[in-house]
């Protein structure tokens, strides 16, 4: 599979996910955090820890497989690691919580079967990411729209392998109602979001 090397771009992570959301990534990032439950979660691919002030009622674990990214997070228990092998052990938090993330991760049928193993029962996976607009009109001008910032940030910043693994992230993976299956889980909600409803939030239930 592709990869990116992030650590060139980890001050601007954040920045480019707000661009890419057209600067609603708090607000639906906001929506997310409404579906917690408990009091434990673990925030998967915190990356520098976008989520920090909303997830501040909440006992956090941040994990990310890139140490330059958590270097600039606030979290207080901070663990380096990957979403297809969660060092934890089974049923030890009443939440995951992940966010903007998904589609960098390189197997999401091991991950999602990592997430459900360190789930409490009833516990809830929380999934918020970008994808493509369903319509293909949408989809066209989505893909124009991105492809442009993106590949500009990349030649501005010297780091065009890794603004371009961005663009192709997007495409990685089919829609979210096509590739996300419910499993294991008891119940799984997907529910798209946005002008081009290229967001999508997904909701499983251990």
């Amino acid at each position: 599979s592709e990869k990116a090397n992030f650590s060139n771009i980890y001050k601007f992570y954040d920045l480019i996910n707000t661009l890419l959301t057209l600067g609603f990534d708090k607000s639906w990032r906001d929506k997310a955090i409404n579906n917690l439950t408990g009091s434990s979660v673990l925030d998967l691919g915190s990356g520098t820890g976008a989520a920090y002030n909303q997830l501040l009622n909440y006992e956090t674990t941040a994990i990310d497989p890139d140490e330059k990214m958590l270097e600039l997070n606030n979290f207080e228990n901070k663990v380096v690691g990957s979403a297809e092998n969660l060092p934890f052990e089974n049923n030890s938090f009443d939440n995951v919580f992940c966010s903007f993330v998904w589609r960098n991760i390189s197997d999401t049928k091991k991950a999602l079967n990592e997430v459900y193993r360190v789930l409490s029962p009833g516990g809830k996976f929380v999934l918020l990411d970008m994808t493509r607009p369903k319509n293909f009109f949408l989809r066209s001008v989505h893909k124009i729209g991105t492809f442009s910032v993106l590949h500009l940030i990349g030649l501005f910043t010297f780091n065009l392998q890794e603004y371009r693994f961005l663009y192709r992230s997007l495409d990685f993976y089919p829609q979210p109602e096509n590739h996300l299956m419910k499993g294991n889980f008891s119940d799984l909600k997907i529910k798209r979001m946005g002008i081009f409803n290229f967001v999508y939030l997904a909701v499983f239930t251990k």
